[in-house]
């Protein structure tokens, strides 16, 4: 489990909204059982602007929500569709925005 691995969203009923979630969490901690994720949507209208990263999945348009956080256990992620590691700075400006207003 890799920092910016992209999964299927493990909670069956929030799957119509956000059919996703990307892992934040850094390596450094990975002893602990769960991982800090955002929720991925496919719907425009509640991605947030400089606080939502648009990224690509099979060729179609999704948006990181960095709003929209979760702590999930790690067992729970299980599917994994895709790393998004290059669209790191853009995931690092949006983190700053949403706490730090920069």
């Amino acid at each position: 489990m890799n920092q910016f691995d992209v999964y299927i969203n493990p909670i069956a009923k929030g799957r119509v909204l956000y059919p996703y979630v990307c892992c934040l969490q850094s390596e450094l901690l990975y002893g602990l059982s769960t991982r800090v994720v955002c929720f991925v949507t496919g719907d425009a209208t509640v991605a947030f602007d400089k606080v939502s990263v648009p990224i690509s999945i099979n060729d179609t348009e999704f948006h990181l929500c960095m709003n929209v956080m979760a702590t999930i256990e790690s067992n729970r992620l299980s599917d994994l569709v895709c790393n998004v590691i290059d669209s790191r700075d853009g995931i690092v400006n949006a983190y700053d925005a949403l706490l730090m207003g920069i």
